[in-house]
């Protein structure tokens, strides 16, 4: 199951130190009007909120990281769930050990540094998320 996009526009930015990056990530895809697309990018932060899917409960299990940290990786898709804009976002931190955690990417995330690029897709054919019974999560539509 895929869909093929081409790629519209390119958008290249980062955010403001002491920014929420999740916020700070919605607000210029809702200033921009993107519907669907992708996200990468890299940086650090002060502080991270971040969420692990457990299989066996169905359901989120949130932490908080209260230490700066690099982020050696942040990829998302942007499609449309229950008729809104949405970003699923994953994130990849170094620890000041160099240990690695990650998870899905939730507010509260302190942005110390952060450069973005964030691909949107041309025409009007949306990834639309659905619930899906079999994982008991929003999945794309096919």
């Amino acid at each position: 199951m895929f869909r093929k996009f081409n790629i519209a526009h390119v958008y290249q930015g980062r955010l403001k130190k002491d920014e929420d990056l999740y916020y700070g990530l919605m607000s210029i895809i809702k200033k921009e009007n993107i519907m669907d697309g992708f996200i990468t990018g890299i940086g650090s932060v002060s502080q991270a909120s971040l969420a692990f899917f457990d299989q066996k409960s169905e359901s989120y299990l949130n932490t908080h990281i209260a230490e700066p940290m690099e982020i050696l990786s942040l990829i998302g898709n942007i499609s449309l769930k229950n008729l809104s804009v949405f970003a699923h976002i994953h994130i990849q931190l170094s620890k000041q050990n160099f240990s690695v955690i990650g998870g899905h990417l939730l507010p509260d995330t302190t942005v110390y540094s952060f450069e973005y690029e964030i691909f949107s897709y041309k025409g009007n054919n949306y990834n639309v998320r659905k619930f899906n019974e079999d994982t008991k999560l929003f999945q794309w539509e096919f």
